[in-house]
């Protein structure tokens, strides 16, 4: 999953500047950045005492010094498009990291999985 991931933000841009997308750490000098990380997964279809499909969830993380809602848009319709469903009610309210000075939101999208898939 996290090449797919990285695969869908290898050149993510927003009003025509890169950010960067991690994995769990970002490590760089940008001041907006998107981490990722597997939150959780869940069964959501058996049969015959067998797991059929599951759903695996992933928080993105955006961070940043000023207004983020335009990354978090295009987050959101880059994930969309390949898959992703936003889940409003796992996802964080507005937050300002103050040791820091970023501004923070946890975006959670849902991926459902056939047990055939590999990860």
């Amino acid at each position: 999953m996290n090449e797919l991931i990285q695969s869908i933000f290898e050149n993510f841009t927003v009003d025509g500047k890169k950010i960067p997308v991690s994995f769990l750490v970002y490590e760089g000098h940008e001041t907006s950045y998107v981490t990722y990380m597997q939150q959780d997964a869940d069964n959501s279809l058996t049969g015959d005492d067998d797991l059929i499909g599951y759903v695996i969830y992933y928080d993105f993380d955006v961070y940043s010094k000023g207004n983020f809602n335009n990354i978090i848009k295009e987050l959101k319709k880059k994930l969309k498009d390949n898959g992703f469903v936003w889940q409003p009610s796992r996802s964080s309210m507005d937050m300002f990291e103050t040791d820091t000075r970023y501004y923070h939101k946890t975006l959670n999208f849902a991926i459902p999985k056939a047990e055939t898939e590999e990860t």
